[in-house]
Protein backbone atom coordinates (compact mmCIF):
# COMPACT_ATOMS: atom_id res chain seq x y z
CA UNK A 1 0.00 0.00 0.00
CA UNK A 2 1.24 3.29 -0.68
CA UNK A 3 0.24 7.40 -0.71
CA UNK A 4 -0.85 6.23 -4.77
CA UNK A 5 -2.89 3.74 -4.06
CA UNK A 6 -6.40 4.13 -5.94
CA UNK A 7 -9.95 4.25 -4.39
CA UNK A 8 -12.41 1.33 -4.29
CA UNK A 9 -15.63 0.37 -3.88
CA UNK A 10 -17.37 -3.05 -4.07
CA UNK A 11 -20.57 -3.75 -3.15
CA UNK A 12 -21.13 -7.08 -3.27
CA UNK A 13 -24.59 -9.79 -3.53
CA UNK A 14 -24.59 -10.42 0.13
CA UNK A 15 -25.00 -6.81 0.82
CA UNK A 16 -21.42 -6.24 2.34
CA UNK A 17 -19.96 -2.99 1.39
CA UNK A 18 -15.66 -2.42 1.33
CA UNK A 19 -14.04 0.68 0.64
CA UNK A 20 -10.75 1.72 0.33
CA UNK A 21 -9.16 5.51 0.46
CA UNK A 22 -6.27 7.03 -1.34
CA UNK A 23 -4.25 6.62 1.53
CA UNK A 24 -4.90 3.21 2.15
CA UNK A 25 -7.53 2.79 5.01
CA UNK A 26 -9.87 -0.03 4.00
CA UNK A 27 -13.15 -1.20 6.12
CA UNK A 28 -16.14 -2.52 5.40
CA UNK A 29 -19.45 -2.88 6.44
CA UNK A 30 -21.66 -6.21 6.64
CA UNK A 31 -25.43 -6.56 5.54
CA UNK A 32 -26.13 -3.14 4.40
CA UNK A 33 -28.66 -1.09 2.49
CA UNK A 34 -26.98 -0.89 -0.77
CA UNK A 35 -25.05 2.61 -1.57
CA UNK A 36 -26.33 5.62 -2.90
CA UNK A 37 -24.63 6.13 -5.49
CA UNK A 38 -27.51 7.88 -7.90
CA UNK A 39 -27.42 5.00 -10.51
CA UNK A 40 -28.88 1.46 -10.97
CA UNK A 41 -27.05 -1.50 -9.87
CA UNK A 42 -27.51 -4.90 -7.43
CA UNK A 43 -23.78 -5.21 -7.62
CA UNK A 44 -20.67 -3.07 -8.07
CA UNK A 45 -16.87 -3.18 -8.15
CA UNK A 46 -14.59 -0.45 -8.34
CA UNK A 47 -11.35 -1.93 -7.96
CA UNK A 48 -9.11 -3.47 -10.53
CA UNK A 49 -11.84 -3.66 -12.48
CA UNK A 50 -14.91 -0.90 -12.81
CA UNK A 51 -18.15 -2.66 -13.36
CA UNK A 52 -21.68 -3.10 -12.28
CA UNK A 53 -24.18 -5.63 -12.34
CA UNK A 54 -27.98 -4.78 -12.58
CA UNK A 55 -29.62 -8.17 -11.64
CA UNK A 56 -27.11 -10.74 -10.05
CA UNK A 57 -28.17 -14.55 -11.13
CA UNK A 58 -27.96 -16.27 -8.01
CA UNK A 59 -27.08 -19.21 -10.11
CA UNK A 60 -24.03 -18.25 -11.65
CA UNK A 61 -20.87 -17.15 -10.45
CA UNK A 62 -19.55 -13.84 -10.64
CA UNK A 63 -17.75 -13.86 -14.20
CA UNK A 64 -21.20 -15.58 -15.43
CA UNK A 65 -22.90 -12.24 -14.67
CA UNK A 66 -23.58 -9.77 -17.43
CA UNK A 67 -21.01 -7.25 -16.13
CA UNK A 68 -21.32 -3.36 -17.17
CA UNK A 69 -18.73 -0.85 -17.19
CA UNK A 70 -19.50 1.83 -15.23
CA UNK A 71 -19.09 4.71 -17.47
CA UNK A 72 -17.17 8.46 -16.15
CA UNK A 73 -20.28 9.88 -14.82
CA UNK A 74 -20.73 6.60 -12.19
CA UNK A 75 -17.07 6.62 -11.54
CA UNK A 76 -17.32 10.38 -10.35
CA UNK A 77 -20.32 9.36 -8.28
CA UNK A 78 -18.38 6.47 -6.84
CA UNK A 79 -15.35 8.89 -6.21
CA UNK A 80 -17.56 10.90 -4.40
CA UNK A 81 -19.23 8.72 -2.62
CA UNK A 82 -15.82 6.97 -1.22
CA UNK A 83 -14.33 10.71 -0.23
CA UNK A 84 -17.42 11.26 1.55
CA UNK A 85 -18.16 7.96 3.47
CA UNK A 86 -16.56 7.73 7.37
CA UNK A 87 -14.84 4.92 8.14
CA UNK A 88 -16.51 2.78 11.30
CA UNK A 89 -15.76 4.01 15.06
CA UNK A 90 -12.30 2.84 16.20
CA UNK A 91 -10.62 2.13 12.58
CA UNK A 92 -8.47 4.18 11.27
CA UNK A 93 -5.05 3.71 9.87
CA UNK A 94 -3.01 3.93 12.89
CA UNK A 95 -4.65 0.24 13.69
CA UNK A 96 -4.93 -0.98 10.12
CA UNK A 97 -1.12 -0.75 9.93
CA UNK A 98 -0.15 -1.83 13.36
CA UNK A 99 -2.88 -5.14 12.54
CA UNK A 100 -1.36 -5.69 9.19
CA UNK A 101 2.45 -5.13 10.92
CA UNK A 102 1.34 -7.61 13.58
CA UNK A 103 0.28 -10.40 11.44
CA UNK A 104 3.67 -9.88 9.17
CA UNK A 105 5.53 -10.30 12.09
CA UNK A 106 3.97 -13.32 13.23
CA UNK A 107 4.42 -14.96 9.85
CA UNK A 108 8.15 -14.03 9.93
CA UNK A 109 8.26 -16.02 13.26
CA UNK A 110 6.77 -19.16 12.46
CA UNK A 111 8.85 -19.13 8.67
CA UNK A 112 12.36 -18.57 10.85
CA UNK A 113 11.36 -21.17 13.36
CA UNK A 114 10.41 -23.63 9.70
CA UNK A 115 14.04 -22.42 8.57
CA UNK A 116 15.69 -23.55 11.62
CA UNK A 117 14.33 -27.18 11.62
CA UNK A 118 10.86 -26.18 14.09
CA UNK A 119 7.58 -27.32 13.47
CA UNK A 120 5.86 -24.28 15.44
CA UNK A 121 7.37 -21.84 18.31
CA UNK A 122 6.13 -24.48 21.36
CA UNK A 123 8.75 -26.66 20.04
CA UNK A 124 11.33 -23.70 20.32
CA UNK A 125 10.33 -22.38 23.69
CA UNK A 126 10.65 -26.49 24.73
CA UNK A 127 14.13 -26.54 23.16
CA UNK A 128 15.33 -23.06 23.83
CA UNK A 129 14.66 -23.09 27.47
CA UNK A 130 17.44 -22.48 30.35
CA UNK A 131 19.26 -25.92 30.63
CA UNK A 132 18.31 -27.34 27.88
CA UNK A 133 19.66 -30.64 26.87
CA UNK A 134 17.65 -30.69 23.21
CA UNK A 135 19.85 -31.53 20.50
CA UNK A 136 18.63 -28.45 17.96
CA UNK A 137 18.98 -26.02 21.80
CA UNK A 138 21.14 -23.50 19.73
CA UNK A 139 18.99 -22.98 17.11
CA UNK A 140 16.12 -22.72 19.27
CA UNK A 141 17.94 -19.89 20.74
CA UNK A 142 18.75 -18.14 17.73
CA UNK A 143 15.02 -18.37 16.96
CA UNK A 144 14.16 -16.83 20.42
CA UNK A 145 16.87 -14.07 20.13
CA UNK A 146 15.28 -13.34 16.41
CA UNK A 147 11.63 -13.33 17.99
CA UNK A 148 12.66 -10.84 20.49
CA UNK A 149 14.56 -8.40 18.37
CA UNK A 150 11.45 -8.28 16.09
CA UNK A 151 9.18 -7.78 18.95
CA UNK A 152 11.24 -5.04 20.15
CA UNK A 153 11.39 -3.32 16.20
CA UNK A 154 7.41 -3.83 16.16
CA UNK A 155 6.66 -2.17 19.40
CA UNK A 156 9.15 0.77 18.70
CA UNK A 157 7.43 1.36 15.13
CA UNK A 158 4.20 0.85 16.37
CA UNK A 159 4.79 3.85 18.79
CA UNK A 160 5.78 5.65 15.56
CA UNK A 161 2.60 5.12 13.79
CA UNK A 162 0.83 5.90 16.53
CA UNK A 163 2.91 9.07 17.29
CA UNK A 164 2.68 10.61 13.72
CA UNK A 165 -0.71 11.96 12.21
CA UNK A 166 -2.76 10.53 9.92
CA UNK A 167 -1.98 12.25 6.76
CA UNK A 168 1.83 12.40 7.78
CA UNK A 169 2.12 8.42 7.70
CA UNK A 170 4.52 6.95 5.54
CA UNK A 171 2.92 3.96 3.87
CA UNK A 172 2.68 0.56 4.86
CA UNK A 173 5.70 -0.76 2.91
CA UNK A 174 7.72 1.54 4.70
CA UNK A 175 7.17 0.38 8.30
CA UNK A 176 7.19 -3.69 7.05
CA UNK A 177 10.40 -3.22 5.67
CA UNK A 178 12.09 -2.22 9.16
CA UNK A 179 11.42 -5.53 10.12
CA UNK A 180 14.24 -7.94 9.79
CA UNK A 181 13.07 -10.87 7.10
CA UNK A 182 13.53 -14.26 8.56
CA UNK A 183 16.55 -15.96 7.21
CA UNK A 184 19.01 -18.22 8.13
CA UNK A 185 22.43 -16.83 9.89
CA UNK A 186 25.79 -18.02 7.78
CA UNK A 187 27.16 -20.90 9.24
CA UNK A 188 24.97 -20.86 12.72
CA UNK A 189 22.73 -24.26 11.64
CA UNK A 190 23.25 -27.13 13.47
CA UNK A 191 21.91 -30.18 11.45
CA UNK A 192 18.57 -31.85 12.09
CA UNK A 193 14.97 -31.33 11.82
CA UNK A 194 12.97 -31.28 14.79
CA UNK A 195 9.71 -31.51 14.17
Amino acid sequence: MNKETMNALVFCENRNLYIRKPNGLEYDFDNVDKPALGFEFEVIIYDDIEVKILNWDKSKGFDQQEQIPLNADEIEMVEQYISNSEPPEGVNLHNQYCNMLSKYVQGEHEQIAEIYGFSNLQIVIIAGREGSNHPLRGNARRVLEYIDNTHTIFYDITDEIFATREDLLQDYDHYRRQIPQATMATGHAELGNNS
